[in-house]
C-alpha cells in the first residue's frame, strides 16, 4: 500500500510543485511523463499546456519589443525635428512642420493599426455578413486605391469571371482585406510593374489573387509572411516597408469569414501571389 501510494502522490506533487513555479513565471517548467498510465497521460497534458503558456509569453515580450520599436523611429523623428526648431539648426518653414506632421501621422496610423490587431486578434470584431456582388467589391477597392498606382506608375489589371459571382462576406471586412493587399502589393512592386487581381469561382468558395511583379519573397519567409510586424528585408524600415500588421489582420478577417489565406513566390526578385477565399454567396 506504501508503494502504491507513493507512485500515485509523487507525480501529483510533482506536477502541484511545477504548477506553482509556473504561476511564479517559470515557464519552463516540465514534469516527468514516462509511461502510459491515467497519470503519465495527465502529466504529458501538463507539459503541453506548460509548453503552450511559454510559447504565449515569447510572443507576449516579443510584441513588447516590436512594438516600442516601431514607436520608436516617429517619436525619434519628432524629437529630432523639435530640438532642431529650438536650437535654430531647421529653418522655422512650412518644410520642417510637414515633416513633423507626417511622423506624427504615421505615429497615428501605426496605433491605429494596432487597435485593429488587438481587436481581430481576440475576436473582438462583429461581422454583418451577407451576399455581395465581387465586381461591385472590385470596383470600390480601385476607386480607392487607383490614385496611389497612378502615382507609382504601376499597373493594376483585373481578370473578372465573365458572369456574375457573389460572395459572403461583411463588405467593409472585405474591403480591407482587398486594401491591405493591394496595398502590400503596390508597396514591394517597382514603378513600371504590374498588379494582377484574379476572380475564379472554385465548387464552394470564390479565390481571389493578387499577383505582383515585385521583389518576391524566398522560401523561408513564406510561412512567417503573416506573422504581425515580420518583414522579410528586416534593414527596411517603417516608412519603407510598412508596419508589418497589414497582412496579420488581412489574414485574421478572412479567417473570420470561414475562408483561408495564403502567398506564394517563385523566389527573390520573381514576383509574389497573395491568394485568399471567401465562401460563395
Amino acid at each position: 500500500s506504501y508503494v502504491l501510494s507513493r507512485n500515485i502522490i509523487a507525480p501529483v506533487q510533482s506536477m502541484k510543485n511545477a504548477s506553482k513555479r509556473i504561476a511564479e513565471g517559470h515557464y519552463d517548467e516540465r514534469v516527468s511523463s514516462s509511461g502510459t498510465d491515467e497519470l503519465s497521460q495527465l502529466a504529458a497534458s501538463f507539459n503541453q499546456m506548460a509548453a503552450q503558456l511559454e510559447q504565449v509569453e515569447t510572443m507576449r515580450r516579443r510584441l513588447i519589443g516590436d512594438v516600442a520599436h516601431e514607436l520608436r523611429t516617429p517619436l525619434t523623428a519628432i524629437k529630432g525635428s523639435a530640438e532642431g526648431l529650438m536650437d535654430g539648426v531647421l529653418p522655422a518653414n512650412d518644410a520642417t512642420y510637414q515633416q513633423i506632421h507626417n511622423e506624427a501621422e504615421r505615429l497615428n496610423k501605426l496605433l491605429s493599426d494596432l487597435q485593429e490587431l488587438s481587436r481581430v486578434e481576440s475576436k473582438a470584431i462583429s461581422l454583418d455578413i451577407h451576399p455581395l456582388d465581387v465586381s461591385r467589391l472590385i470596383e470600390t477597392t480601385l476607386k480607392r486605391m487607383q490614385f496611389q498606382f497612378d502615382e507609382k506608375r504601376v499597373t493594376l489589371n483585373l481578370n473578372l469571371p465573365h458572369s456574375p459571382i457573389s460572395v459572403l462576406a461583411d463588405e467593409d471586412r472585405a474591403l480591407q482585406i482587398l486594401t491591405n493587399l493591394l496595398g502590400n502589393a503596390l508597396q514591394y512592386t517597382p514603378p513600371n510593374g504590374t498588379v494582377t487581381v484574379t476572380i475564379e469561382r472554385e465548387k464552394s468558395y470564390v479565390k481571389f489573387s493578387i499577383r505582383d511583379t515585385g521583389i518576391g519573397i524566398p522560401s523561408e519567409h513564406l510561412t512567417h509572411i503573416f506573422d504581425r510586424f515580420y518583414r522579410v528585408d528586416k534593414s527596411r524600415s517603417r516608412t519603407h516597408g510598412g508596419s508589418g500588421i497589414g497582412l496579420t489582420i488581412a489574414k485574421h478577417l478572412v479567417e473570420a469569414h470561414g475562408g483561408k489565406i495564403w502567398a506564394e513566390s517563385a523566389g527573390e526578385n520573381k514576383g509574389s501571389v497573395f491568394i485568399f477565399t471567401l465562401p460563395i454567396g
